[in-house]
């Protein structure tokens, strides 16, 4: 009987029965260096794995404006490239209101919005979304109204109560506030009691634990988890330095 050779992982023997794999050694090193990347992630994601606390007030800065279209412009390209298109966009009460964006699970490597180590877990456990509402005010303006509308949740805020209109075009300081409020899809448990049911889980068709079916069984909704302060923090700094010529206010 021929043999054959396994160029890494072993080798095949000829008994004159049956062939024989010996192992010599590589397989167990590749396993051996799986685990040991699957450790070395944990020791990784581990330190972080606590729930950011909630903050206790805006996140803000005060910024040098020379061009406030400019500026503005910026900031929503800054909302687009992290995946946060905006859906409603007031230029001349200087608000950016994003549309609500599916937050990213561990396997997605190129988003920026699961900040820290618990909230990538949490993204991955669950259903989450987030919206991110940006306020440009010149200074004098934005402290006159402190504590109105721009610190609610979108939608809970009215245009009119949350700033008068920036003058146009007018360059100064200018205080950008970034605020990022996440939630949980929740959606109610249904009976699943066959394999092909599974397919429906999501499905009406298929009764909730308490028996309801069809219209009455549809409860779902997003339960508000409150801010997201490393979002917050991480956006403020990349809108900030979007623009060259506009520099922190002495």
């Amino acid at each position: 009987m021929r043999t054959r050779q396994l160029p890494a992982a072993g080798r095949f023997f000829s008994t004159g029965r049956e062939p024989v794999f010996r192992d010599n050694g590589t397989s167990r090193g590749y396993a051996g260096l799986a685990l040991g990347l699957v450790l070395l992630g944990g020791l990784i994601v581990l330190p972080g794995c606590q729930a950011p606390a909630q903050p206790t007030g805006p996140t803000e800065l005060v910024l040098h404006v020379p061009d406030y279209e400019t500026f503005f412009d910026r900031s929503l390209s800054v909302l687009r490239l992290y995946d946060f298109p905006p859906d409603r966009v007031d230029r001349v009460r200087g608000l950016i209101v994003s549309r609500p964006a599916t937050s990213g699970q561990w396997f997605e490597w190129w988003r920026a919005d699961s900040r820290g180590g618990y909230q990538l877990a949490e993204s991955s456990l669950h259903t989450m979304r987030r919206i991110v509402t940006v306020n440009i005010q010149p200074v004098g303006d934005a402290e006159e109204h402190a504590g109105t509308g721009a610190d609610q949740p979108p939608g809970e805020r009215v245009a009119g109560d949350i700033a008068e209109p920036v003058p146009e075009n007018a360059a100064g300081p200018y205080r950008l506030r970034v605020r990022v409020d996440k939630a949980r899809y929740a959606a109610p448990e249904r009976q699943i009691t066959t394999t092909s049911g599974a397919l429906a889980i999501y499905s009406d068709r298929v009764p909730t634990v308490a028996g309801l079916r069809g219209r009455q069984s549809r409860g779902v909704q997003w339960v508000p988890l409150g801010r997201d302060p490393l979002l917050e923090s991480f956006l403020l700094e990349r809108i900030s330095t979007a623009a060259a010529d506009v520099k922190p206010a002495e």
